[in-house]
């Protein structure tokens, strides 16, 4: 692997040089003392990441991360900065697949580009470039979405302030109290105000919701005869109430539980896609899964060349959403090429997506079955049953709901 550090401070790349050699660091790596000498440098050798700071005279670290994202759009994008420097980052956040704040161990650094060229070379063929090329357009992120996101990154945001956002969308705000006054809630009375919703909902949940809302939405008014985006939405937002039920059981913090959560809703996107790529064929690998007794990634595979996964991965790459919640969407079927062998965001995504489709009894495990090999492999094969009886009642409430016009299980 060949990695470009920037930084117009030469100590500080000495520094960083003595402590990859000092981790054993197996990278071919070259420095740049400033964005304009790592464009130079770009344009004469290919780097598989760059890793660069904020703060530069000239051409600074954001503008750097945006020429790199435009011109070199298969290169992992780092940013290795002080924490004060948030105004530059937030400029780069689109460019950008991963902060991480100075001072910064090796140990961290490795695994993090590790992971993320890992990430890319899942994204990155021949077959996903064709499949992707052959939407006419990709869905644009929900408005609502963009402001709600920058409206929470100023630490001074209120509940208040929230809400209003998502009122200024009369639809958003008809779906997101629908959805809120479903059975799942459980609540006593009925919410009609959607600033009264952020405050159950919390915001984090609220704009993982908003953005589901919106693909769904967006996919629906396609009309694909034979598919409902709306089924498909019950299932994915069934699958992040498990997520969180999992999640808090098994302690994971805040911002790996909000990932899981996010990644969780969003997961099976790539199937909205592929059935807006080409329908007929979609028909064609659910047939092949049914006949051939395998599951409908495996055909998707088979027949496109990549899965509704890799595909779902891509869109939110190409939105710009954190590194981890790509990883978990691009590898929740096929988790043992995961970095990271213990128990994370991704372990409470495919284990919910797992028991999801389980219905009241957990499926009889089978030495070639990825998912159980994963559950040993990170060492939580014997909580599926506690995890199973913990989100029991999600399943009990989409049975009893399967009729309604709208999800009453879905809660996140």
């Amino acid at each position: 692997m060949t990695v470009l550090f920037v930084d117009d401070e030469p100590q500080a790349l000495r520094q960083l040089e003595r402590q990859l050699i000092a981790e054993d660091v197996d990278w071919d790596c070259d420095f740049a003392t400033s964005g304009e000498q790592a464009i130079e440098m770009l344009a004469t050798a290919k780097y598989d990441a760059v890793v660069t700071d904020m703060r530069m005279p000239g051409m600074d670290g954001a503008a750097l991360l945006n020429y790199v994202s435009k011109h070199y759009p298969n290169t992992v994008r780092i940013v290795l900065s002080k924490p004060s420097d948030r105004d530059a980052v937030l400029r780069s956040i689109m460019a950008m697949h991963q902060f991480l704040p100075k001072p910064c161990d090796a140990s961290e650094l490795r695994t993090t580009i590790d992971r993320a060229c890992a990430l890319r070379d899942v994204l990155v063929s021949d077959s996903l470039q064709r499949l992707v090329g052959g939407l006419s357009r990709l869905p644009s992120v929900p408005a609502v979405y963009r402001e709600l996101t920058n409206a929470l990154r100023n630490e001074d945001a209120s509940i208040s302030s929230i809400g209003k956002i998502v009122a200024k969308d009369a639809v958003m705000t008809a779906k997101v109290l629908q959805l809120v006054n479903s059975a799942i809630f459980c609540l006593s009375h009925h919410i009609s105000d959607p600033i009264k919703a952020v405050s159950l909902l919390g915001a984090s949940t609220l704009k993982s919701l908003v953005l589901a809302i919106g693909i769904f939405q967006e996919f629906e008014a396609l009309g694909v005869n034979g598919f409902s985006a709306e089924v498909l939405m019950q299932h994915c937002l069934r699958v992040s109430r498990m997520t969180k039920l999992i999640g808090r059981r098994e302690r994971l913090d805040s911002q790996a539980l909000e990932d899981a959560i996010t990644a969780a809703t969003l997961h099976d996107i790539g199937k909205l896609v592929l059935h807006s790529i080409d329908p007929k064929t979609c028909a064609q690998a659910a047939l092949k899964a049914e006949i051939d007794d395998i599951p409908l990634w495996r055909a998707e595979r088979q027949i496109f060349g990549a899965d509704h996964a890799a595909i779902g991965a891509h869109l939110l790459s190409v939105w710009g959403l954190p590194q981890t919640i790509i990883e978990i969407v691009a590898l929740h079927h096929t988790p043992t090429k995961a970095y990271e062998m213990s128990f994370s965001p991704l372990t409470a995504v495919v284990a919910s997506n797992y028991l999801s489709r389980a219905g009241s009894q957990l499926p009889l495990p089978t030495p070639d079955d990825e998912l159980v090999r994963y559950f040993e492999m990170v060492v939580c094969g014997e909580k599926l049953e506690s995890w199973h009886n913990l989100c029991s009642d999600v399943g009990k409430r989409n049975d009893e709901s399967r009729k309604a016009p709208l999800p009453q299980d879905i809660s996140l």
